[in-house]
């Protein structure tokens, strides 16, 4: 019976586990800290839904399981590590986090063959201690899941049914995540919504973590002249990776994203201020990787790793 197995105990992870537990899918939770799991999640309509007891150690996965690492990309290497002994029958991998570099560290531990989605998402959730002491989870924004294959030998189907025809156990992966937290969507070329995703993640993150402020002050003029000229730096450095992003359509979907996002605090702000590393390296650090492979000069992209990284001496 197809299963979502979900490494780690934070919010979106946690959260994926509860849709799967409302929605009756079998789900299993590795977190690195059991005390730290939460046992509820709350969601935006008023309902709540029990998390099952998470498990200590890993266990061999079937070839129908789909097996979810909704990590930070430091996370990574440690965790699919942990993993591999239990890959036996090569069950599919879900790669779920901000930033980018995390299918390079996948690929460096895994055979070039084996089966990996790559997500993004944008739903909202927060972790929080009751006065009891109680850890939940809880729902603060519907968004959606942008998913598709790492890699392909031959030309990516256009559609998920499609996709069913050829990898079938990866269209039964999206399914699964779909039935357990949706919308979810299918995409051919999903490096695309990773790089889009970067864009904003690049601006509002290292943004909100240098000044404490939440991210609809992203779109304050103060803040104008760094806005353009990361979204400048970094249309610069994926183009030439062969996209093609507009400078000023990356710019509206910042500012579109800060607004409807405007309440909430950024993941790197929360980082900082509860004093544990961030994502800035798989962000602004992979924008500046990436620059100098084709000599692209990315000042401000540089100054802003260097200041988030300030932050925690």
């Amino acid at each position: 019976m197809k299963k979502l197995h979900i490494v780690g105990g934070g919010a979106i992870g946690s959260l994926v586990a509860a849709g799967a537990q409302k929605n009756g899918i079998g789900n299993a939770c590795y977190p690195r800290n059991i005390v730290a799991m939460p046992t509820e999640a709350l969601w935006q309509d008023g309902g709540s839904t029990m998390l099952q007891p998470p498990f200590n150690t890993p266990t061999v996965l079937d070839s129908s399981d789909v097996l979810v690492f909704p990590l930070k990309v430091y996370q990574l290497q440690q965790a699919i590590t942990q993993w591999l002994p239990y890959l036996e029958n090569t069950p599919t991998i879900v790669l779920l986090h901000n930033g980018m570099g995390g299918l390079e560290t996948a690929r460096s531990l895994l055979p070039d063959d084996y089966p990996i989605l790559l997500a993004t998402t944008s739903h909202g959730a927060l972790k929080e201690t009751t006065s009891s002491g109680k850890i939940q989870v809880r729902h603060t924004g519907l968004g959606a899941t942008q998913i598709g294959l790492a890699k392909a030998t031959r030309r990516l189907p256009a559609t998920l049914s499609a996709l069913t025809l050829t990898y079938p156990l990866q269209a039964n992966a999206i399914a699964l995540l779909e039935r357990a937290l949706p919308p979810v969507h299918y995409q051919a070329n999903i490096l695309t919504s990773l790089w889009t995703k970067l864009s904003i993640n690049a601006v509002i993150n290292p943004l909100t973590a240098l000044n404490n402020m939440q991210n609809k002050r992203i779109a304050e003029a103060a803040f104008a002249e760094t806005r353009h000229a990361i979204c400048h730096e970094f249309t610069s450095v994926a183009n030439a990776y062969g996209y093609d992003f507009n400078e000023d359509d990356v710019h509206e979907k910042v500012l579109a994203v800060a607004k409807a996002t405007g309440e909430n605090y950024s993941s790197m702000h929360q980082d900082v201020l509860y004093g544990r590393p961030t994502e800035i390296d798989a962000i602004n650090g992979y924008i500046v990787e990436m620059a100098k492979k084709k000599g692209i000069p990315v000042p401000e992209n540089t100054l802003l790793v260097e200041r988030v990284k300030a932050l925690r001496l």
